[in-house]
Parts: C-alpha cells; structure tokens; sequence
C-alpha cells in the first residue's frame, strides 16, 4: 500500500513537473518573439501527435495543412521535437545551403549512444571532425569501386549459400 501512495505522488510530481516545464517554455516564446514558422497549437506534452496519428496517412494531414494556412514552410511539434516541413524548393535549397552544419547532425539520445557503442560508429556519430574522418575512411577504403569489384564473388558465394539454406 505505502509503495503504491508513494509511486502514485512519483508520478502527479513528474506530471505537474512536465506541465510546468511546457507552460514556461510556451511563455518564454511567446514573450521573445516565436523564431519558428506557423504551426498547429501543439498539446503540452505529446505535441501534434494525436492529430498526426488521428489523420493517416500523416503526410497528407501535414500537407493539407500547410495548404490550408497557405505556407510553404511550417513547424510541426512531435512530443518534444520541432519538425519543419518545407514545399517550396528555394526555401529547401536556401537553408540546406546556410544550415547545413545543423541539419546534418543528428539528435543525441541514450539509444543511439548505446547503439554505436559510445558513437564510434560513422552511422549514428554527431557531425564534426571525427565524423568527417570516418566518411573519409568509408569512401575510400570501404565503398570503392575497386573493393567493391574485388568482393564480388565473395558476395555471390554468400548469396548462394543464403538461398541454399532458405530452400
């Protein structure tokens, strides 16, 4: 029973906590001026989700919205993450070209850290030297046409064996 009161006031805290979290940062956006472009009223924790998930497929809700609104760029928030589609092509070329540092990093979590066992891994590092590094080593030594002609029967071996053990 005590375990039970106890879990049960865990969980009202981390909810009021969460509440309180998104009230202030809807707050602090809105008295600095939204930097983000025009969106739908996101719900305090899960964002746009329900809708999204409510209104399948999720691209043609997104799209219809955007529609319209009658905008070619738009900020969608799923549960804690700003996604920004773009229709327009100059809008797309013009911050791929500008921003192209932040939209090649990926977000760091716990999985893709354990995943890739502390980021070694050039798959799920975060964008810098050493990532650079990694691609370097990958094209060249890796994902050339020369190891790629000199493993080819190797490849066919292993494809041989694959379809005899399935047949």
């Amino acid at each position: 029973m005590a375990f039970l009161v106890l879990l049960l006031a865990f969980l009202l805290f981390y909810i009021a906590k969460l509440m309180y979290q998104s009230i202030t940062d809807q707050r602090s956006t809105k008295s600095r001026g939204s930097q983000l472009p025009p969106g739908p009223v996101p719900w305090p924790v899960v964002g746009c989700m329900p809708e999204m998930l409510s209104r399948r497929p999720a691209f043609r809700w997104i799209l219809g919205w955007m529609k319209e609104m009658d905008t070619d760029i738009a900020c969608f928030r799923l549960g804690n993450v700003h996604v920004i589609p773009v229709t327009c092509p100059k809008i797309a070329q013009e911050f791929l070209k500008k921003q192209d540092a932040i939209f090649t990093s990926r977000p760091l979590s716990m999985a893709s850290r354990i995943l890739s066992s502390g980021y070694i891994t050039a798959v799920m590092s975060p964008y810098g030297e050493s990532w650079k590094k990694m691609r370097k080593v990958l094209i060249s030594e890796v994902i050339s046409p020369a190891r790629h002609r000199w493993l080819h029967d190797k490849r066919a071996k292993e494809a041989d064996n694959l379809v005899r053990c399935i047949y």
